[in-house]
């Protein structure tokens, strides 16, 4: 299992979009948590050091389920239709090939949250280890989703092209059921990650037990897969 995540993270570095993905993240980080102090002023932030922050959090909740999809849309449909998944489930379970590439991309979200986190700290002068919880259970979610597509979807190129559309739709519908008050779309508030961060404190935890119902929904259809 941990031979096929340190696999999947060092993969993930090795990809030219990853590349530009991270420096997209990191330069967006640290730029505008550098403006932020200009105008931090006028804007009151007081003693909250969130606003530093808000470079990562527009990358995670705006771009975070379009980044997934165009990084790691093939996670498991990749291997499968090269069939070299075959030769992966005689030297382990399916279960643990599941959680290995799920971890290997997981723990390649968790440094660059990190990392834009200390750029951040750089301006702040504060290590807002909540916000870097926040995100990565966002993200948990989000990675947890695209591994059901990846699983879904037969070919690659159909699991990137439905991935994309997903993290276009997806926000906006999320948010509409959100803020917009009507009652034929509350109840999809319930259903998106975006609810629980947005009410902070202790119900972005919710979005943990989401990623987890959510990986063995993926567990029961890869085991249901025909290689």
């Amino acid at each position: 299992m941990w031979a096929i995540c340190m696999n999947e993270f060092k993969g993930h570095f090795k990809s030219v979009k990853s590349i530009i993905v991270i420096a997209i993240i990191f330069g967006i980080s640290y730029l505008l948590a550098d403006f932020m102090t200009s105008v931090a002023d006028q804007l009151d932030l007081g003693g909250s050091k969130d606003g530093f922050a808000i470079g990562t959090l527009m990358i995670v909740f705006g771009l975070g389920f379009l980044f997934i999809a165009g990084l790691s849309h093939d996670l498991m449909n990749r291997e499968i239709s090269s069939r070299t998944m075959r030769f992966l489930v005689t030297k382990t379970t399916r279960t643990k090939i599941l959680l290995g590439k799920y971890l290997g991309v997981w723990f390649f979200w968790f440094f660059c949250i990190t990392v834009s986190y200390l750029l951040v700290t750089f301006v702040s002068k504060e290590f807002l280890w909540l916000g870097v919880v926040d995100c990565m259970l966002f993200l948990s979610v989000a990675l947890a989703l695209n591994l059901i597509f990846s699983l879904l979807m037969p070919k690659p190129s159909v699991s990137m092209f439905f991935g994309i559309v997903f993290a276009l739709v997806f926000p906006a519908l999320s948010f509409w059921a959100i803020y917009a008050d009507s009652i034929y779309t509350n109840w999809f508030k319930y259903l998106t990650p975006y609810y629980y961060s947005t009410l902070g404190s202790y119900y972005i935890l919710i979005n943990l037990v989401y990623a987890v119902l959510l990986f063995f929904v993926a567990r029961e259809i890869f085991k249901r897969r025909d290689l």
